[in-house]
């Protein structure tokens, strides 16, 4: 194998954040797009030199576009061409995002991930590398910015996340299509990509071009780096927030004999309480992400916004005696804020 400059970088990548190392066993997500064959040839190339072992590929079949058929059939001849074993699936995205309530996007993240994890699995792996570029860092970037996200959301995508790797993350898309075009390997576009309806696809073919030509050079690499300070200073405070949930905190099942002080009590559903005062002297940015990891031990497998964290902070300083939150209720009771799950009021 002839080491390139792309080689390194994405060596580089894996060796700073510790994705694959020595002896692990990496499934590859494989969507046929650019991103993903040739996330799919370099970790090949690496594993040799890196100590690790590419186990299989596996490929989601959305059932979304009349090409998704297409799209199954380009990575199984991929992977066979290749010597890689295939791991598939079909699901209904659609039905599975209108049963939950879900966004169609959302619908979708969620049914990949399942899917990728059932896979890993099936091929014993313990890292399931994916194919996100510098460019998907940029748009996230931008994307959750527009929203009002805090430091969490602006840090944008991980390089790793439980067992999920992203090698790619300091590599552009256009350098990922010349390593392919020197090769003479194909990949699959999805034409959804070209939809100027999804507020992502206008970012990526109208709104960074125009940064481009105003700044008088790429941008991306520049929002991406942003995203990276950003990550880091939110991982700490996330760190401090998690210690400080674990202190003031109490997990617990409501039982019979809390009916005199929580109401009607159901014995299946779990609430959480936390002190109040404590918790109103924490740092606000500190205390926000307390609120948001309480709240979501409420909602879960519901999503938290930071309109419900924000209507919490309002029932935590009194200006509001308690209110619905997904999944359950929020209130102030006698020196606790309480958080009750759907049925256990």
């Amino acid at each position: 194998m002839t080491t390139s400059a792309l080689h390194q970088q994405v060596g580089r990548t894996i060796r700073k954040y510790g994705l694959c190392p020595p002896r692990s066993r990496v499934l590859v997500g494989l969507s046929g797009g650019s991103d993903s064959v040739a996330l799919t040839l370099l970790l090949r190339d690496l594993a040799t030199t890196g100590g690790f072992e590419i186990v299989a590929v596996a490929h989601l079949n959305h059932r979304l576009r009349e090409s998704a058929c297409r799209d199954e059939q380009f990575c199984r001849e991929f992977a066979s061409g290749h010597g890689l074993s295939f791991i598939t699936e079909g699901i209904d995205v659609r039905g599975y995002a209108a049963a939950q309530r879900l966004s169609l996007e959302e619908g979708a993240r969620r049914v990949r991930y399942d899917f990728l994890h059932r896979a890993a699995t099936q091929a014993g792996a313990d890292r399931i590398a994916v194919g996100h570029t510098q460019d998907d860092q940029a748009e996230t970037f931008l994307l959750k910015l527009m929203r009002g996200a805090g430091l969490t959301g602006l840090g944008g995508i991980y390089p790793r996340r439980g067992s999920i790797v992203r090698p790619l993350l300091d590599i552009a898309r256009d350098d990922l299509r010349r390593f392919l075009e020197k090769r003479g390997e194909r990949w699959v576009d999805d034409e959804t990509n070209t939809d100027m309806e999804n507020p992502r696809n206008r970012l990526r073919h109208l709104v960074l071009p125009e940064l481009d030509r105003t700044y008088g050079g790429p941008t991306r690499p520049a929002l991406a780096r942003a995203a990276t300070l950003v990550r880091d200073d939110a991982e700490w405070l996330d760190q401090q927030a998690d210690a400080k949930f674990t202190e003031l905190a109490v997990i617990q099942k409501a039982l019979a004999t809390d009916t005199a002080q929580y109401g009607p009590a159901d014995t299946d559903r779990a609430f959480a309480e936390l002190d109040a005062a404590a918790l109103g002297d924490l740092p606000a940015p500190v205390r926000r992400r307390v609120l948001l990891r309480a709240l979501r031990t409420c909602a879960e497998p519901l999503e938290v916004a930071l309109t419900h964290v924000e209507t919490a902070q309002e029932v935590l300083e009194g200006t509001r005696g308690g209110a619905d939150i997904p999944g359950g209720r929020v209130e102030l009771r006698r020196g606790k804020l309480v958080l009750l799950k759907q049925g256990t009021f």
